[in-house]
């Protein structure tokens, strides 16, 4: 299913040229004539590949080794200037550079060795707004560059940035725990989170709302923190601790 440039496409490999589009008689849709490679479908292939590999290493090593290196090869040629990588099916920056950063993880590239995951963390620390989280507008997809909010943050994008964050390894947990207090504070007495700007889109063009975005992927921000900052932060403290008791 990997095609030629090392991405991945949705459906099927890439069958036809670009210029087939032109022909597309859809009012709504953008690129649906032939199938394109698009980078989040590239990076679930590659995070899963990675994962597999770990787990079970003598299944066709070489086979599966050739294709994770196609693949990021794929990842990081679509990575644009500023840092961030375009998705076409969920809105828009902010998702598609957290399932870039954690494909690059998982193929063993973080802040600390890969120019790349650095200037992806560049971009999202700048786009962090005053209360903590991360907005982006749906507009983004349109015109594709990143768009604020016009009214706030949005806990859906702001799960993504900071799990994108956690995923790169950035060392400064603060921007982090910034972006999940403003998380926690929109969480309801129910335990839900109440619906916010539109968070989808299909083909590039098409606004479309998934109301369950905003109840899982904000329970895995919250989660994956806990998972990997939290115990981090417990032993530096008892080092702390041990230090000042003179052990």
């Amino acid at each position: 299913m990997q095609n030629a440039d090392g991405g991945y496409a949705s459906y099927e490999r890439v069958r036809g040229g670009k210029y087939l589009h032109h022909l597309n008689p859809a009012e709504v849709f953008d690129k649906i004539m032939v199938e394109c490679t698009y980078p989040e479908c590239t990076t679930a292939v590659l995070t899963a590949l990675a994962r597999f590999q770990r787990h079970f290493p003598a299944y066709r090593p070489s086979d599966i080794q050739r294709t994770i290196y196609k693949a990021v090869g794929f990842v990081r040629s679509r990575q644009r200037p500023d840092g961030s990588w375009y998705g076409a099916w969920v809105i828009c920056l902010t998702y598609a550079t957290y399932f870039a950063l954690q494909s690059l993880e998982a193929a063993g590239e973080q802040y600390g060795n890969s120019a790349s995951v650095r200037k992806a963390c560049l971009f999202l620390l700048g786009k962090q707004r005053d209360d903590g989280g991360w907005g982006e507008r749906h507009t983004s997809c349109d015109e594709r560059r990143y768009i604020q909010h016009d009214v706030t943050s949005q806990v859906v994008n702001t799960a993504r940035a900071v799990m994108a964050l956690m995923h790169a390894g950035y060392p400064d947990p603060v921007p982090i725990q910034r972006g999940l207090e403003l998380i926690r504070s929109r969480q309801q007495s129910s335990g839900e989170w109440l619906q916010e700007g539109i968070e989808g889109v299909f083909n590039q063009t098409c606004m479309i709302g998934y109301p369950n975005y905003k109840l899982y992927f904000t329970v895995m921000a919250l989660g994956a923190y806990n998972a990997r900052y939290v115990p981090k932060l417990k032993s530096q403290a008892k080092g702390i601790v041990l230090s000042s008791l003179g052990e």
